[in-house]
């Protein structure tokens, strides 16, 4: 690891801080760089929390963990590509462009990272490496507008799409490097752009001072120690999948020791509970943050489906795993995508996610294991997490991969 200490502004919309909540991927990496000497200056959003007003300027600009954090004024922002999210990036890009316009006391950054989303902070990102000289590292979280579009909420032609996806290519034609948690992006980027380009998969992580290991009482009744649980944590929503393990779990209803516990909240939970006959499943009111892991501790196998979307082919790498990963419960993914993590820290299974009589199968077959084997397997995926996906490791990562760019 070099020693020389570097400038470092890191813009991301979608950033969370302590002060916040539960802090974000972004806040995490900038509070481990600055740890390690670097100068760090994180903006981002208040339009993340729940009160957003007023729309312009920057509301706080305060020091937190050794982090220089700027936050900016801007609506609350909508789910999916709304108009009311759009403003949203517009107004972030403008109260951006106007606090680095006017006469302030920032020195000259030596690098630049650009989060999407927004795609809009792009050309903030090239208009900053172009006004300081400097380099400019594009971090790619969610392949936009390439994802809306797969999953069939926009069409190619829709006018917003096109204007993204020209963002889209300025942004990566004038970046000087690309980091992202997805592993196989740089598949996607030579599909893209034809000239020679650095790329560094930084996977996400956890922060150990966030995160609680301890057991809880909480939720103890619902697992049963005589069955096999099996449980699902997140949210409740069209792109989760729910009805597949409903369905799954209507193809086992006859094995009663088999029993599904879905926690979480979200626009289909009233939907599906109503829908719901089984009585070998149970739903539940989401939980704070830092219980979900040791109640996920509780569960015999943890489950997440994922929709046959070609954009997949480029891999994921989901908060959730992390959680499922440092719970010690082995992990049955229904994932038809570039496998990664779950298959690396041999803790897991994926299966085809268009066959439910497999999922449903492989399931019975997992309930007849020895209890003792499963719970080898799931520590497997505990060393594996701690090992290599605390952000302190994996911020080593980044400083080194930024420092040969």
């Amino acid at each position: 690891m070099t020693s020389v200490f570097m400038n470092i502004w890191y813009i991301s919309k979608y950033a969370i801080t302590t002060k916040e909540g539960f802090p974000s991927r972004q806040f995490m990496l900038s509070k481990q760089m600055a740890k390690k000497g670097h100068d760090i200056s994180l903006f981002y959003s208040r339009s993340n929390g729940k009160k957003a007003d007023p729309f312009w300027g920057c509301s706080r600009r305060q020091r937190l963990e050794g982090v220089n954090c700027y936050q900016l004024n801007g609506p609350l922002i909508s789910y999916g590509l709304s108009m009311k999210r759009i403003l949203s990036w517009i107004i972030f890009e403008w109260n951006l462009f106007v606090l680095l316009l006017l006469p302030n006391k920032l020195k000259r950054p030596d690098y630049i990272i650009v989060s999407s989303l927004s795609l809009l902070t792009f050309v903030i990102g090239v208009w900053l490496k172009r006004k300081y000289k400097t380099k400019l590292i594009l971090e790619i979280r969610d392949i936009w507008p390439a994802t809306i579009v797969e999953s069939g909420r926009f069409t190619e032609n829709n006018i917003f799409v096109r204007i993204l996806k020209k963002v889209e290519l300025l942004g990566y034609d004038n970046a000087d490097a690309f980091i992202s948690p997805l592993p196989k992006f740089d598949l996607y980027l030579r599909s893209q752009i034809s000239k020679p380009f650095s790329f560094k998969c930084i996977t996400q992580g956890y922060d150990e001072d966030f995160v609680t290991l301890v057991k809880t009482g909480l939720y103890e009744e619902y697992f049963s120690r005589d069955c096999f649980n099996i449980c699902y944590s997140g949210t409740i929503g069209r792109l989760n999948y729910i009805e597949v393990i409903l369905d799954v779990a209507e193809r086992l209803k006859e094995h009663s020791k088999i029993k599904f516990l879905i926690i979480g909240d979200g626009p289909l939970k009233k939907q599906f509970i109503v829908s719901n006959t089984n009585k070998n499943v149970v739903f539940l009111d989401s939980i704070p943050k830092k219980e979900v892991i040791p109640v996920l501790a509780k569960a015999d196998l943890l489950i997440n489906i994922w929709g046959d979307l070609k954009i997949y082919q480029y891999g994921v790498s989901p908060n959730k795993w992390i959680d499922y990963l440092l719970s010690g419960v082995p992990c049955l993914v229904a994932y038809n995508g570039y496998r990664s993590m779950l298959n690396e820290a041999g803790c897991g299974f994926f299966v085809d996610t268009n066959n439910r009589d497999l999922i449903a199968s492989k399931i019975l077959e997992l309930s007849k294991m020895d209890k003792s084997f499963l719970k080898q397997m799931g520590e497997r995926g505990k060393i594996y997490a701690e090992k290599y996906l605390n952000y302190e490791s994996l911020a080593d990562e980044l400083l080194e991969f930024m420092w040969m760019v």
